[in-house]
């Protein structure tokens, strides 16, 4: 676990969770929208004295606006990216404790001699069988499936 400071605030949590770089990123993605609105007044600004013609030549350069929006989008598309990571993430967890009681390994980068352990034979079997009733299920909807499909035909089932 490592901390990180967010806002002045100690955080703790795993560097590669999703989560955690999102939370990272919020704070950079206000800053950002922060110089967007600066720069868009700014240039908004600019251009009525330039129409008005107080102003002939702006003295002052002026950061890009294109710049501010490119970069805000950028951070946009980071955080959209960590969340659709945290949403595949516990879809998988959710999955993995369906069809695998026993607890997933840790990601590699993670993993440790002790992670090596061999499952007994007793939760071997067990994982088999429900493996197997989850292939039963699945073969039973594919069965109704084509039922209902072929127009209510009785549907031959291959011999078990």
């Amino acid at each position: 676990m490592a901390s990180v400071n967010i806002g002045g605030q100690q955080m703790q949590g795993d560097v590669n969770d999703p989560i955690m770089k999102f939370k990272i990123l919020v704070p950079r993605l206000k800053e950002s929208l922060q110089k967007v609105m600066l720069q868009a007044a700014h240039v908004l600004n600019q251009n009525a004295l330039l129409d008005s013609c107080t102003v002939r030549n702006p003295d002052v350069p002026v950061q890009r606006f294109d710049k501010c929006l490119e970069d805000f989008y950028a951070i946009c598309d980071q955080i959209e990216m960590y969340l659709r990571l945290a949403t595949e993430v516990i879809t998988q967890n959710i999955d993995a404790q369906r069809h695998a009681p026993m607890p997933t390994q840790q990601p590699v980068t993670q993993v440790t001699q002790q992670n090596f352990d061999t499952v007994g034979y007793v939760h071997y079997i067990n994982q088999v069988r429900l493996q197997m009733a989850s292939a039963q299920e699945l073969h039973d909807v594919l069965v109704e499936c084509a039922r209902r499909i072929g127009g209510d035909k009785p549907v031959q089932q291959p011999p078990s």
